[in-house]
């Protein structure tokens, strides 16, 4: 897995945020993805927590967030902590984008999405 194009990065006063996407690659499983990633930094002098919220577009083209996504719990980070997403343990710093053409020759669905913008639930 290595880091592609950066896709959006923005911060306000207590956050900044990276987005980029990267790949999965499961040859055992014949599962090939991209997914976009967030890096986020804690860049206040306190202690932040928060939800991130990821807005994207369905492959219909309807307007979509995560917020609906209550599995996950809000993150803490310390002043100056970062903390990036990982499509495995991290999920919740992580939307998923599309599925790649796999050893199969095919891909695993045609489902995909496109991100918008980042924004945190305080």
């Amino acid at each position: 897995m290595f880091a592609q194009q950066s896709v959006y990065s923005g911060s306000d006063d207590k956050l900044k945020y990276n987005v980029k996407v990267e790949q999965l690659t499961d040859k055992v499983n014949d599962i090939f993805l991209e997914y976009y990633v967030l890096y986020i930094k804690n860049t206040s002098n306190s202690d932040v927590t928060f939800k991130p919220v990821f807005n994207y577009k369905d492959e219909n083209g309807v307007l979509k967030n995560s917020l609906s996504h209550d599995q996950f719990e809000p993150i803490t980070l310390k002043p100056g902590e970062s903390i990036k997403g990982d499509y495995r343990s991290k999920r919740e710093l992580t939307l998923f984008k599309e599925f790649l053409i796999g050893n199969s020759g095919q891909k695993a669905s045609d489902a995909q999405f496109k991100f918008e913008s980042i924004s945190t639930k305080y």
